[in-house]
């Protein structure tokens, strides 16, 4: 059976090492080799992360296209919900869905229509990358000292709540709320988000995450 070459477009440097520590691995075995890119977007901003607007978005995608024209290519990306831009394909119509499950959905298939390659599988996380660590917020404070309070305050947060259900509102995102507990993780975030989602480890976050799950599903499926 020919492996399948998946270029998969992420929005930070959190993202691409968390590719290259779990994802990738994992695919390989479902004859997968998946490699992690960041978007032009991010590059120019030095790496920092963070989608600017989407039609810098598409350009770069196109372009990406037209470099691997190959049967044996594709693409996906990984970019947030929080803080999408308001120029992203579907983005009216989105707002006016109350679900999140829903809403991403409606903008992924937007996403899709909008690129019109059918080797690209969209992918936008629900609400962040960070609500992937809120299926162990443990491993974190294992990795951040003297964090062990702010750590119990957040699980007290978030008690009774899916990982991405934790909404997208300027202090209560995912990032906010742990930044807000543990600010040492602001300026750590590539190199600590990372380590710990790896940690955590791909089974817990695909039972905690369904969104997630769905999207590694059809990865695993590709060839």
């Amino acid at each position: 059976m020919s492996r399948i070459r998946l270029l998969m477009s992420v929005e930070g440097q959190t993202e691409q090492a968390f590719v290259g520590a779990a994802i990738a691995p994992h695919l390989a075995g479902h004859g997968v080799d998946a490699s992690a890119r960041l978007l032009f977007t991010n590059r120019k901003r030095g790496g920092r992360g963070g989608v600017m607007r989407y039609s810098q978005v598409r350009r770069d995608l196109e372009r990406l296209f037209k470099q691997h024209r190959g049967n044996d290519v594709r693409f996906t990306s990984m970019i947030d919900l929080y803080a999408l831009p308001d120029d992203f394909p579907g983005f009216s119509a989105a707002q006016a869905i109350a679900d999140p499950a829903a809403r991403v959905q409606c903008l992924e298939a937007s996403f899709a229509a909008d690129l019109g390659d059918e080797r690209f599988i969209p992918f936008i996380q629900l609400h962040e990358f960070e609500a992937v660590l809120f299926c162990d917020l443990t491993q974190l404070a294992q990795r951040i000292d003297r964090s062990e309070y702010g750590i119990r305050a957040l699980q007290r947060e978030v008690a009774g709540m899916q990982p991405e259900q934790i909404n997208d509102g300027e202090a209560t995102a995912p990032s906010k709320r742990i930044i807000h507990h543990v600010p040492t993780y602001e300026r750590s975030k590539p190199r600590l988000g990372a380590t710990a989602a790896a940690a955590i480890g791909l089974p817990a976050i695909r039972r905690a995450c369904p969104h997630f799950n769905g999207w590694i599903t059809q990865l695993e499926r590709l060839p």
